[in-house]
């Protein structure tokens, strides 16, 4: 689905440049007995044409390394279920009741499959930031109230990744955490 919205997006762009180009190239411009003007307005279009070119060259490159965009036809082999609140994750393979939420802060997954976090909250905003053992963000996703996001991750290297809530939500924010266990 979000192929297709791109790909006419891409085309609907394309019609639109075009459309000014015709426009552009049909105008009748001020006349001048050496053409110095007409030549100024056809470096000025080749110049926004090649902009755009880099443009979409750039939005392309940059979508396709979208983790969304590289696992959007692929099936996790997991679910993981996380639910925030005040000052807590919980982790579960199972859907977790926002009246007794049950689950664990420390999970272990397997290497090189797709994970699916399903992450919400019970309370107030809250970020749900995975960071890898060097302290680098990975990924991330807002947690909300009400509102399911669904984060997927292939983790490829083992080791252990730390949960951290981006969000500042109280006084605890620090102690807000949770981990991950890749073997």
């Amino acid at each position: 689905m979000q192929t297709s919205i791109l790909i006419l997006f891409l085309i609907l762009t394309g019609l639109a440049l075009l459309v000014f180009v015709y426009v552009f190239m049909t105008s009748k411009g001020a006349k001048s007995s050496g053409g110095g003007i007409r030549n100024a307005l056809k470096k000025r279009l080749w110049f926004i044409l090649i902009l755009f070119v880099l443009l979409g060259f750039t939005a392309w490159v940059t979508i396709s390394k979208s983790p969304y965009y590289l696992f959007a036809d692929e099936a996790p082999s997991q679910v993981i279920h996380v639910a925030s609140m005040q000052f807590a994750f919980v982790l579960s393979n199972n859907s977790i009741d926002p009246d007794s939420p049950k689950g664990v802060s420390s999970i272990e997954l397997p290497k090189n499959e797709l994970i699916e976090f399903r992450v919400t909250s019970l309370d107030v905003n809250h970020g749900f930031a995975i960071y890898d053992a060097s302290n680098r963000l990975i990924a991330q996703t807002q947690a909300m109230p009400g509102y399911v996001n669904r984060l997927r991750w292939k983790f490829t290297e083992p080791g252990i990744y730390h949960i951290l809530c981006l969000e500042y939500c109280g006084m605890a924010h620090h102690g807000m955490r949770a981990s991950i266990t890749i073997k």
